[in-house]
């Protein structure tokens, strides 16, 4: 009776302990590890709980549905040291109690958990597999919190969500991360853990931050950072977690704002500006890293352009519409994605340039800075004053001399102060931009004393000498100095003659260049689409005139124009104006003598590229129909052939001469996929455009391999190379080919990502797939382009050219869609009504133009809200959402839908990939799907070429017949890279 006696009262110490608990947490569940108990009461516990299990070892009797928080404790403190296999619970938990943990006594065990659950809202398993498949443990488990199995990989994880750039203030991004990394590994526990989502934030911001306050009892949190230490590989890992956490948070405190410019024309403001702060290298990386804005790009709330975050960090400026009223919080993240929580939220806050009144005029006097009461101004300088005029944005300047009595008093009286005379000290270098004091590393500071010759100087409180120079009759000297603040002042001076100074590291920005890829990029490449042209400058320029020129021997020369919305840009073989140039070459003998290409972005600059012709190692003799291949091995090699009707390669069946063939050598892969030929036969011009029936392919096997009744992936894919490298003596051969392609690349979507995605991807409208293009389908779905006040369009013809107008229009009234949602008005409504009616007035002026008679001016008007739902639903059409179902898990979903496509490269691709990919095959060991695979498999729909030079390629791109869902990853990859770069088919890209 007397062990029943303690048992109670330990329960109902216990019981308060939870009550307390419980009442302070709000819907957030209690663990039963939060006990508090220090080890000699753990033993005591442990005491009881083994007597009264002598009298009733099935937990049966009504003693225990009194009194079971003891158990509970007990058993969760057995669950803590879970450590998976090798160290299973019941063998443990019987050992300590001394009792048999048969089926009763686990059935048992879990019906008092499952009480106190109801009573004291002790923490209830959750859903994943692996507490479906242990129903009975995962009750002490899951009230363990985090036991030892996990702490490990947990800290692993930690530490590389923080090298990642990942802040643990940004709670969703950070469980993203590491569902991520644990979506790879051989285990499931920690990928099931992370699924509580409440309780893994809470302990990972805990770990990282453990002075820090939450929900979580600090005692047992205490004693999980205790455990992490004695394991050596973990207390290493959050060691460097923490540390670089607490290095990035202290330097991101030292973020100084932006400032609003004037640039000034003959004195007068002619426009504003937003001038970013020019931070040091590593601190520039820390703040882009907590930014975390997708592209690294920055633009003001109604700025003109866009900005590359680095060079904006480094003292850059952004242009502003407007001078008057100044915008609040003018800064904008240059992607789709808004976080309104966290460190990337402080960090563009810091950011964010404070409203002035006052400008000090910058010596060169084309621009002038804001200033605030506090700092302190130069004698014999200038500044304006901005005043408002009114409410209708107009503002009035008044200049304000620092040399003036009167103005010096205003100017005081308004907390500034002004310096009793100018320093006798010069001091200039090459300024970096945003501010006068910084210089650039790796070019000399000079300095000068007025008045005085061979002055000597203090650097940072010691002596320092100087290369002599002599410049317009001033004599500097000249000093080599390390990046940071410096103080500089006469050996013999006072205090308004020290000069305080910055020498920070050369910022950077892109370069203005123009890049060929491949970079051993031949006339081949660009007469098949293959060549691309990457198009870059320092500051984000739209609308730049494109102009490109093809000059080849004894040929005239072909030219192509066209504009590029924004720089940096890429233009693929499908874009239209090497489309353009693709055209004019055909029938021309390019191919064989070489050609010199000629790229001129307007204003900016112009480069000749040479393009040699391809000096293939297998030739094919038109006159013996053989292939020979040149040096030592030299010799006949038969052919390999294939047909737009049966085009897989070494396909059965007789080949008309009049049938358009493609020839191959039959030789290893690399050199007879990249050496083909498509010879147009005499049937070619009788096909006509669009007929597509006459492809015919076997049934497709799930296989690598072929056999008779089917064909495997492999042939297919070989296929497909074949063609799209083969060399084209036409230009209807080569559109042939194209139509080929597009079949076999069907047939291998279906084979690798299954009939249903094909068929999806086969629906969609690409033309939606543009911004605007996605804007006006939302909106013809919602009524907004058409109606009972709107003419009825009844041919086809017409309606292309009013939808084509309707994108160009809707694009000049909203350009950026996201800063219209932040910035809606009903105005911007009203304008949207407007370019409707000016696309329907495009079409009646062309249709009076060719004589139709047309329908009367037109008039409309339609909700503002129904406007901003279309703007809003368009936002997302561009990310593929319909293949969202197809790819699991929602964490892999969420990284892939965010990179710009645009800006990545191949193994920007794969990392990207990579960092979100779930093993299929989940066993220990070797991967199933490593990197090579995931880099095999994308080149397949990327870059072919590159593909079959890769030895075992085959065997790689075999595997992902047995994952589906990466080759469905894949597959979006490559499809969102392709319509960032805009290669699509001419006839559907807007």
């Amino acid at each position: 009776m007397h062990g029943s006696n303690v048992l109670t009262d330990q329960h109902q110490v216990l019981a308060k302990r939870f009550v307390d608990l419980a009442q302070t947490r709000g819907p957030l569940p209690v663990f039963a590890i939060e006990h508090g108990l220090d080890e000699l009461a753990l033993k005591e516990l442990r005491r009881t709980v083994a007597r009264q299990i002598e009298e009733d070892p099935q937990l049966a009797g009504a003693v225990w549905a009194w009194n079971f928080l003891p158990l509970l404790v007990i058993a969760t403190e057995v669950g803590y040291r879970y450590r998976g296999t090798g160290t299973d619970f019941w063998p443990v938990l019987s050992q300590e109690l001394g009792v048999e943990a048969g089926p009763a006594f686990r059935s048992g065990l879990s019906r008092l958990f499952e009480i106190g659950h109801n009573k004291l809202r002790l923490a209830r398993p959750g859903d994943s597999p692996w507490e479906r498949h242990f129903p009975h443990i995962s009750w002490p488990i899951g009230n363990s919190v985090v036991p030892l199995e996990i702490q490990p990989q947990l800290t692993d994880a930690l530490r590389r969500a923080v090298r990642a750039g990942v802040s643990a203030d940004d709670t969703d991004r950070l469980l993203d991360y590491l569902r991520a990394l644990a979506a790879g590994h051989a285990s499931r526990r920690f990928e099931n853990w992370l699924l509580q989502g409440d309780v893994a934030l809470e302990v990972m911001r805990r770990l990282l931050a453990p002075e820090s306050d939450g929900w979580l009892s600090g005692s047992f949190l205490a004693r999980v950072d205790q455990d992490i230490r004695k394991d050596w590989g973990a207390l290493r890992a959050i060691t460097e977690a923490r540390k670089t956490v607490a290095r990035r948070t202290a330097r991101l405190t030292q973020i100084a704002a932006s400032r609003f410019v004037l640039a000034l024309r003959d004195g007068a403001p002619r426009h504003l500006g937003i001038r970013g702060p020019t931070l040091p290298a590593q601190l520039r990386d820390e703040v882009i890293a907590a930014l975390r804005i997708h592209g690294d790009r920055i633009r003001a709330v109604d700025g003109i352009h866009v900005i590359s975050l680095p060079a904006f960090l480094a003292g850059g400026e952004i242009a502003l519409k407007n001078i008057a009223p100044f915008p609040i919080s003018p800064l904008r993240r240059d992607d789709a994605v808004d976080l309104d929580e966290g460190i990337a939220k402080t960090t563009l806050e810091r950011l964010q340039p404070l409203e002035p009144e006052y400008f000090a005029v910058e010596s060169n006097g084309l621009a002038a800075h804001a200033v605030f009461p506090g700092e302190k101004l130069q004698p014999e300088s200038r500044i304006l004053q901005l005043i408002h005029a009114g409410d209708d944005n107009s503002f009035e300047t008044r200049t304000l001399e620092t040399s003036s009595p009167s103005d010096i008093e205003f100017l005081r009286r308004r907390g500034f102060s002004i310096a009793d005379r100018v320093p006798t000290l010069r001091i200039t270098g090459l300024p970096a931009p945003g501010a006068p004091s910084r210089f650039i590393d790796d070019f000399p500071v000079l300095v000068s004393q007025r008045g005085v010759a061979d002055a000597e100087f203090l650097l940072d409180g010691a002596v320092t000498s100087g290369d002599p120079l002599s410049i317009g009759g001033t004599e500097w000297k000249a000093i080599r100095l390390d990046v940071g603040l410096h103080l500089i002042e006469p050996a013999e001076g006072r205090e308004l003659d020290r000069l305080e100074f910055e020498v920070v590291e050369p910022p950077d920005i892109e370069p203005t260049m123009v890049k060929l890829l491949p970079a051993n990029a031949n006339a081949s490449d660009l007469e098949t689409g293959r060549l691309e042209i990457r198009v870059t400058a320092p500051l984000a320029l739209e609308a730049v005139p494109i102009r490109i020129r093809v000059v080849t021997p004894n040929e005239p020369a072909l030219v192509a124009q066209g504009v590029i919305d924004r720089l940096p840009a890429r233009l693929t073989g499908r874009s239209p104006v090497l489309h353009e140039i693709q055209t004019k070459l055909a029938g021309q003998r390019a191919n064989e003598n070489g050609l010199r290409l000629h790229v001129e972005a307007e204003g900016l600059l112009e480069k000749v590229f040479s393009l040699p012709p391809v000096r293939r190692e297998i030739c094919y003799d038109g006159e013996t129909r053989e292939w020979t291949r040149s040096g030592d091995d030299a010799g006949a090699i038969p052919s390999i052939t294939a047909t737009v009707v049966a085009p897989l390669l070494g396909a059965e069946g007789d080949c008309s001469a009049g049938e358009t063939r493609l020839l191959l050598p039959d030789a290893a892969d690399h050199e007879a996929l990249t050496a083909g030929l498509i010879l147009s036969g005499s049937d070619a011009t009788r096909l006509g455009l669009g007929d597509r029936r006459r492809v015919s392919l076997p049934a497709l096997l799930r296989e690598p391999t072929s056999n008779e009744h089917g064909v495997g992936l492999i042939e297919l894919a070989r296929s497909n190379v074949a063609w799209q490298l083969a060399e084209a003596n036409d230009l209807l051969g080569n559109w042939q080919r194209w139509s080929v392609v597009e079949e076999l690349e069907a047939a291998l979507i279906e084979q690798l990502c299954g009939a249903r995605w094909r068929r999806l991807e086969a629906g969609i409208d690409l033309s939606i797939l543009s911004p605007h293009g996605a804007v006006l389908r939302c909106a013809d779905a919602l009524g907004l382009v058409s109606g009972e006040d709107l003419p009825n369009i009844e041919t086809a013809r017409d309606r292309e050219f009013l939808r084509e107008r309707l994108v160009v229009r809707l694009r000049e009234a909203v350009p950026d869609i996201p800063e219209a949602l932040l910035q809606w008005t009903e105005d911007l409504a009203g304008e949207l009504d407007l370019a409707v009616i000016d696309a329907y007035e495009d079409l009646r002026q062309k249709l009076e133009a060719e004589g139709i008679e047309a329908f009367d001016d037109v008039d409309m008007a339609r909700p503002a809200d129904s406007w901003r739902d279309a703007l809003e639903r368009s936002r997302e059409i561009p990310l593929l959402p319909m293949f969202r179902p197809f790819i699991p898990p929602e964490a892999r979903w969420s990284a892939l839908i965010k990179p710009f496509y645009g800006e990545l490269t191949e193994d920007d691709l794969v990392d990207l990939l990579d960092s979100t990919h779930v093993d299929a095959s989940r066993r220990p060991g070797l991967r199933w799907l490593g990197r090579s695979e995931i880099r095999t498999m994308l080149q397949l729909w990327l870059s072919p070429k590159a593909m079959v030079e890769t030895e075992g390629w085959r065997e790689f791109l075999a595997k992902g017949l047995s994952d589906v869902r990466t080759s469905r990853a894949v597959r979006y990859v490559a499809l969102r890279r392709k319509l960032a770069l805009e290669d699509l088919p001419i006839e559907s890209a807007i």
